[in-house]
């Protein structure tokens, strides 16, 4: 069988582009039994899918007994997330359009890369990012060596970066409305101070929940943060300044008006 290096492979996937970038050498077939897999999760939890399984869960259809081991996993996660954000995280619907009433979105995308890069780690790979759509997970090292550098759209101009992250690995996670509209239920985007909310950690799974927990609260309080210390905070504020939790002093890249961190936690 040959092999790749140094290849990325692209697809669209849950509403957005999926790109799988591998810097050792990789078994051929391997990419595309990732993408396979990534697949069978859109296919799995997508509520635009009527027929998809969390649709069919959310309409009442299928009983909790009667779900795959894969949504009960993820059910129970978002359950777990909604209780450590005292629920600014919550698949819980507010307005469905067809009879759903709930959306894991806010995880499944960030666990689905996270269970990808096990499955890829799995074969041997050891270095390699995967981009979901501008949510990033960073494996191993740079072939340069050093840091990952992983920049973040400016929430006002897509062809600009509000801030670059100099990461060793983990993921990094953005919510705010500038690339989906107002995606995200109970945001106040329109008085709002905060226009972009950037989570840095191992997990993308979790960091894309607490992104879009921070960014719906419109950071109101962080005080639940501290029950993820592992994870770092980065803000884009509506003034065009940027704040930051402790952990991510020396790794984030910004203009000379940037504003003081956020306090220690």
């Amino acid at each position: 069988m040959g092999s790749e290096r140094g290849v990325s492979h692209v697809q669209d996937l849950m509403g957005t582009v999926f790109t799988i970038s591998v810097f050792d050498d990789v078994p051929a077939g391997i990419i595309s039994a990732v993408f396979d897999w990534l697949r069978s999760v859109e296919s799995t939890f997508s509520t635009f899918l009527d027929d998809s399984e969390i649709s069919r869960f959310g309409r009442g259809e299928i009983d909790l007994d009667g779900l795959s081991s894969d949504v009960r996993h993820v059910l129970a996660r978002c359950a777990e997330l909604e209780d450590s954000t005292d629920g600014r995280f919550s698949i819980r619907s507010t307005r469905p359009t067809d009879g759903s009433r709930i959306d894991p979105a806010g995880f499944v995308k960030g666990w689905s890369v996270d269970e990808a890069a096990l499955q890829l780690q799995a074969e041997g790979i050891e270095r390699f990012v995967i981009n979901a759509g501008g949510d990033v997970l960073c494996v191993g090292a740079p072939p340069e060596g050093g840091r990952w550098s992983v920049g973040i759209r400016h929430p006002e101009s897509l062809e600009s970066l509000g801030a670059v992250l100099n990461v060793t690995g983990g993921a990094v996670a953005t919510s705010g409305t500038y690339l989906r509209g107002d995606h995200i239920w109970g945001s106040r985007v329109g008085s709002g101070r905060i226009t972009s909310v950037t989570v840095v950690g191992p997990s993308l799974g979790v960091a894309d929940a607490l992104a879009t927990a921070v960014f719906g609260d419109q950071a109101a309080s962080l005080a639940w943060l501290s029950r993820f210390p592992e994870y770092g905070v980065l803000l884009m504020t509506a003034d065009h300044r940027l704040q930051w939790t402790p952990s991510l002093d020396g790794l984030v890249s910004a203009s000379p008006d940037t504003a003081p961190r956020l306090p220690a936690r």
